[in-house]
This record gives C-alpha cells, sequence and structure tokens, in this order.
C-alpha cells in the first residue's frame, strides 16, 4: 500500500483524511512542520498533503514545503495544499509559492483521490 503523509494540526481533520482514503492508501500523520521533516528523515513517502495552518509549530505549512524541496532526499515529493483558505486567489498564491496542487477543505473525496492518482501516476 502506498504511503501519504499528511501534515495537519487538526487531530480530527487527520482522522477523517485516514479514513477518507484508507481503501487505497496508508495516511501517515504529523502534527506539525517539525515533526513532518523527522519523519521524512526515517521514511519515504509518494505524496505529501500539508495544512497551511499548523497551529502552534514553529513553522507553517508554506515554510514547511520550502523546507522539504529544499532537502535533496525530499526535493521531488509533491506537495499538496490542504487548506481552508479557499479563495480564487488563495490557491493561485499557494500553487506560485510550488505546491504542486491544491485542494480546498472541506476535501471533496473525489476531487482529492483524482489528485492524488494524478500525482502518484
Amino acid at each position: 500500500m502506498r504511503k501519504i503523509l499528511y501534515v495537519e494540526d487538526d487531530l480530527i481533520n487527520a482522522l477523517v483524511m485516514q479514513k477518507l482514503l484508507k481503501s487505497e492508501f496508508e495516511v501517515i500523520h504529523s502534527p506539525d512542520g517539525e515533526t513532518c521533516m523527522e519523519i521524512l528523515e526515517k521514511e519515504n513517502f509518494g505524496l505529501i498533503l500539508m495544512d497551511i495552518n499548523l497551529g502552534k509549530g514553529k513553522m507553517n505549512g508554506v515554510e514547511t514545503m520550502h523546507e522539504i524541496k529544499a532537502h535533496p532526499k525530499t526535493k521531488d515529493i509533491r506537495v499538496i495544499a490542504v487548506t481552508s483558505y479557499a479563495l480564487p486567489e488563495d490557491r493561485d498564491r499557494f500553487l506560485r509559492e510550488g505546491f504542486d496542487a491544491y485542494i480546498p477543505k472541506p476535501v471533496d473525496r473525489e476531487a482529492l483521490l483524482k489528485t492524488i492518482h494524478q500525482y502518484l501516476a
């Protein structure tokens, strides 16, 4: 089963995502950017789903994505923004920042799966 890392500070959102994807993917949860980087040192993932507002962590989702893209080991992992910033200009802003794709919350399961399959193909 392919592994996806979901970086999300809200435990309920993380559990919902795991439930949405469990039939096709193993979803590993990271509560913040710092933990995300620690997990990436030890494990390999085909894809990362990244919340933008990571609460109490030192890094937000954009900063964490930049850190991922800056490391030789992780620079090629696709990172998809999954966020409640849902205005049309937010999508453009996150894509300009360097995210591979953007999915607004609340997440539509079919759109999510379509995007994941597109980037894992």
